[in-house]
Order: structure tokens, then sequence, then C-alpha cells
């Protein structure tokens, strides 16, 4: 089923929240995340959206980057610009759109940069290199998604990249290839439904700390499963240790015999540097015991919890 739902102000925890869950509380896929079902995004691994979506709550809005703020500032105005090199009207539309299968397995969601008066999607981009033609694999799946949310075959990039040229790409996208990208994200919400993680997902301590960030205090039973996941950390750990230690010593060795050299050259060709820089750095303690009120204004607070094994 194919609809649209109105799109709260774009960055927002409002969008978020939409993009996050459905009316029913299920968990859905957004457009710019699709790539991760697939392993293949640049900037978000497979277990940080299954982390995101097992969580109750949705993410915070991101404090913007420089990046972020010229994207969203340049956005408008490439948008007008390839409207009119294309003579077409382009417009941002003020709603989002959602596709879910007849079985609800499967719930994905798209908010889209631009249209044209016949409802072909538009995806606007900003990057910091010479466009060249290839599309990256997680713009791909982005715009299969979009695709299948908008029931369109097609979707037209708009890219606007350091040489200050807006360039056009057409993504032709096939039923196939929809199909992929829908039983991908079935297998994948239906984990996630189920609280645990896909099978398919790589995820790390820092997805899992994110997902239990609280602990309530309780003592529980390990099996001799989990006994042999402790020791077989404790001895990478224990390695771990040796490699730094030897690690320190040979950068030791090395820079002893630099001494005030800022490089040395090495018979193979290879070259080592040991550069001075300098830095200046916020005096924390200072601060203090200067001004502890006007300090104490601006302490935050995090919780955190931290493994340890207890021999």
């Amino acid at each position: 089923m194919h609809r649209t739902i109105t799109k709260p102000a774009h960055g927002s925890s409002e969008w978020l929240a939409v993009r996050h869950r459905d009316e029913q509380g299920r968990a859905r896929i957004s457009a710019s995340a699709a790539a991760a079902v697939h392993n293949e995004h640049k900037y978000i691994s497979s277990g940080a959206l299954a982390t995101e979506l097992l969580c109750d709550e949705p993410p915070a809005p991101l404090e913007a980057n420089d990046a972020m703020k010229s994207g969203v500032k340049l956005e408008p105005l490439v948008r007008e610009w390839a409207s009119d090199l294309l003579n077409l009207p382009l417009f941002e539309p003020d709603e989002m759109f959602v596709y879910e299968s007849d079985d609800e397995q499967v719930r994905l969601i798209a908010t889209l940069d631009a249209v044209d008066v016949p409802g072909i999607p538009y995806e606007i981009k900003t990057i910091r290199r010479k466009w060249d033609g290839k599309m990256p694999r997680y713009w791909y799946w982005q715009g299969v998604q979009q695709a299948i949310c908008t029931n369109s075959n097609v979707v037209q990039w708009i890219i606007f990249d350091s040489s200050l040229s807006v360039h056009f790409h057409e993504q032709v996208v096939t039923s196939d290839e929809k199909q992929i990208h829908i039983e991908a994200c079935r297998e994948f919400l239906k984990a996630i439904d189920n609280g645990v993680y896909p099978p398919t997902v790589h995820y790390a301590y820092e997805d899992v700390s994110r997902r239990f960030s609280a602990s309530d205090g309780t003592v529980i039973e390990l099996d001799d499963a989990t006994q042999e996941l402790v020791l077989a950390l404790q001895q990478i750990e224990e390695e771990a240790e040796a490699l730094d230690k030897q690690h320190e010593q040979l950068k030791a060795q090395i820079c002893e015999i630099l001494g005030t050299a800022e490089a040395g050259k090495l018979p193979n060709g290879m070259t080592v540097s040991w550069r001075q820089y300098s830095r200046k750095g916020f005096d924390t303690k200072k601060f203090e015991a200067d001004h502890p009120a006007l300090a104490e204004k601006y302490k935050k607070q995090s919780v955190y919890r931290t493994f340890r094994i207890n021999a």
C-alpha cells in the first residue's frame, strides 16, 4: 500500500519520530538509511540502524555540522537552479511517502527533496568533489526505496559538485530491484519486531551500549556459552595489552633515534616523521577554581556503563 502523511519540520524531533515508528508504534526504515539494510551505507552501519530501531525512543536531533548547514542552505537554491535548467517546475513536497506491504511486515518511508508536476521524485545532493557520473551504493539504495515509496520507476538525481555546476542523473528502478529491497527489509524488520538483531547485522559494543544505556542493578546467572565468550574476550584483551606495550616500546626507540629531527628517510624509501604541533586548550580546572559558580552552571551530567571482567 502506498500513502502519504504530513511532513513535520525537516530534522525536528517530530520528523525523526515519524521516520522511527508508524502510527501503531512499529519500526520502519527511512530511505536515507536504506543502504544499511544491505551493509552498503557509507555512514550508517547495519548495527547502528538496527539499534536505532530496537530502541523505544527515536534518535535526538543532530547538532548541524558545517556540511549539514551548507546542504540545508544550498538545497533550495539548487532546486530552483535545476528547475530553470530543466524548464520544469520543481517543488518540495509537504508530505512524506510511505510504503507498507499487504502483510504490514515491510514498513518504509521517504522524504523527498523535490517532485515535478507528474510526481516524479528528485533527490538533491551537494558534494565536495567533482561528479564522476558514478552513483555510490548508499545513494543507489536510497533511490530504490524512494521509487518504492512513491510507486515510481525512476528517480531523478540533482548533483551540485565542487565545480559549482549542477548535474543530472536518472536512476531507473526495476521491479526486481524493488523486490530485492522489500524482501531484505522484510527480514530486517522481522527481527526488529521480535526484539533481536537481524542475523545479517554486524553490531558493535557502542550499539549495544546505546540500546541498553541504563542498568537495573540486578545480577543474573550466565551459561557456559557466555563463559566461553568472556574467556575469549579476556585472552584478546591480554594480547592487546601486550601489543600496546610493544607498540609504545618500538615507537620510543625510533623517536629516540630521531631526537630533534622532524623526519627520517629509510633505506627502502619509506619515511617517518615526528613533527611539532601546537594547540590551545581550555583549562577546565583553572576555570572551576576561578569561577566555581559559573562552572557549575555549565556542567552536564552524562550516564554511561562500563564493561569489566572481574576475576
